[in-house]
């Protein structure tokens, strides 16, 4: 403020400021372009800071860890089997599953690798119809789902920014539905009654129906808190960072990304054959960025410009 020349004025004001209310401070600035409004298909994650991993969760889950997250856009939803086949009509492009003798997919009994299956069949082998066009795409790599997202102009979350999506951000959820485990309301394509009356010897949540044996469309059960679809089961969903079950002791409190290479890369969200009790936001896992199964897709971020 430019000086008054006058002290009487100055000792005047300084016993009004000192008997006024204070004023309220402003709201903070949203990111540049968040007035513009998210990407068609996407939605603003605010930045804000949470609790990264779970104390009753496995070794892989600690430490329990604060993260703080800068704001980003996410897919509302799982890049769908009509998305991906745009991107392939477009490049030409071919799938490590297509190039690697198969993925691996169901019998009912075992999980096997079996030549011929890519993102164009399900789990059980048969070759998707034009009705499943909205089922997120499967059998695919990291190395798919990152070409994908270097066409698309995005690219794959983080660990930690998938984490905090899932959560609702600072609310901190412990599911992506909310704080309680999975009762009578349907919230997600887990493993269920429908699916063991296909997939008999797998473990499943009692009492739960979500009417899918395998993928669901997208967007068929309620969002989270951030409008996001599916981030609990439906499809594995890959992230950006090389997979160190011991990251979370070393990891940086802002923005933190693995880049230290490493043989597998993240995998988070659980799919339609998530356990009882496995179905926590912070769970993690991960798998060799060229393998692809049945139940691995991926959804995609964008930084905000």
């Amino acid at each position: 403020m430019k000086k008054l020349s006058r002290a009487a004025i100055v000792v005047v004001m300084a016993v009004a400021f000192a008997c006024a209310e204070p004023a309220p401070s402003p709201p903070a600035d949203p990111p540049a372009d968040a007035a513009v409004g998210p990407p068609p298909g996407m939605v603003l994650i605010p930045a804000g800071a949470f609790m990264m991993g779970d104390a009753d969760g496995q070794d892989l889950e600690l430490p329990v860890h604060e993260v703080s997250v800068a704001a980003f856009y996410m897919d509302t939803h799982e890049v769908t089997l009509e998305q991906f086949g745009e991107f392939v009509d477009a490049t030409g492009y071919v799938t490590d599953a297509e190039n690697n003798d198969g993925s691996v997919i169901g019998d009912g009994a075992d999980w096997n690798k079996t030549a011929g299956m890519d993102g164009r069949f399900d789990a059980a082998g048969n070759l998707h119809t034009p009705e499943e066009a909205s089922q997120p795409v499967t059998h695919l790599s990291w190395n798919d789902a990152n070409a994908y997202a270097e066409w698309a102009g995005k690219r794959l979350p983080t660990e930690a920014e998938w984490e905090y999506a899932a959560r609702g951000g600072e609310a901190g959820y412990k599911f992506a539905w909310g704080n309680d485990p999975l009762g009578a309301e349907v919230v997600a394509n887990v493993s269920d009654v429908t699916f063991v009356s296909v997939v008999t010897t797998w473990p499943f949540t009692e009492g739960y129906d979500d009417g899918y044996v395998f993928g669901a469309p997208v967007g068929s059960f309620a969002p989270n808190s951030f409008g996001l679809y599916d981030m609990s089961g439906n499809a594995w969903e890959w992230c950006a960072d090389y997979f160190d079950p011991e990251y979370y002791g070393r990891s940086p409190g802002d923005n933190p990304r693995n880049d230290d290479p490493a043989p597998g890369r993240v995998l988070r969200g659980n799919s339609w054959d998530g356990r009882p009790g496995l179905m926590r936001a912070s769970r993690r896992t991960s798998d060799l960025q060229a393998n692809s199964y049945a139940d691995t897709g991926f959804r995609l971020a964008q930084d905000l410009e």
